[in-house]
């Protein structure tokens, strides 16, 4: 393993690291939600919704809001796996120049134990040299796959990008998007998910 790849894996998160503000915004369809993560307030406060469609919400969509943010057992985007689940033994150079380098790799087999889904999948990731970091990570359906009766994923594509680390802040998350193709309950179904994630600032936890 080349030591730009070690460091860059060393520093590397897929998740927004604890202590951040963020300005969020998904587009999903034709809906569009813009909110604001800070967690530096109390957890009851810490997502606020600025827009909905492009637009101040309504009284109706602040209390569904709400009542959809109180009820969620993971308030925060999850990542779809831990740099830990990563098998270091399965990297394989795509590519290469003098600036950044391509990597193919797959997960450990007691990671894809526990989370089945990590086995069906080939993550890649974009190194930048130097410094080291990555600059982005794509995740993609290895071939069809049917978890459980019912549900067939035909396609799955998971991408996401990162700023570059700064004196004062770490490489953080700019965009993700998500592709998904295939039947739930027999029935056909497609997703094309769109996440933007900025005006970060540093805070301090709520006590």
């Amino acid at each position: 393993m080349p030591a730009y790849l070690r460091e860059a894996l060393d520093k590397f998160s897929a998740e927004v690291p604890p202590g951040w503000a963020y300005t969020q915004t998904t587009v999903r369809g034709d809906e569009s939600t813009t909110e604001r993560f800070d967690p530096s307030r109390l957890p009851a406060g810490q997502w606020t919704l600025l827009l909905h469609n492009q637009r101040p919400p309504t009284a109706a969509e602040q209390e569904k809001y709400l009542r959809f943010k109180a009820a969620s057992a993971a308030p925060l985007a999850q990542a779809p796996f831990q740099k830990g689940d990563i098998d270091p033994g399965s990297f394989a150079l795509v590519r290469e120049d003098a600036g950044r380098a391509e990597f193919s790799c797959g997960f450990r087999a007691e990671s894809s134990g526990s989370d089945k889904m990590l086995g069906h999948l080939r993550l890649v990731l974009t190194v930048h040299k130097q410094p080291a970091w990555v600059e982005s990570f794509s995740l993609e359906l290895r071939e069809p796959y049917s978890p459980v009766l019912g549900v067939k994923m035909n396609e799955l594509a998971v991408r996401l990008r990162f700023s570059p680390p700064g004196p004062e802040r770490p490489s953080l998350p700019t965009l993700s998007s998500s592709l998904f193709s295939g039947r739930i309950f027999f029935v056909p179904t497609s997703e094309d998910l769109r996440v933007s994630y900025t005006e970060f600032a540093p805070v301090a936890a709520a006590k």
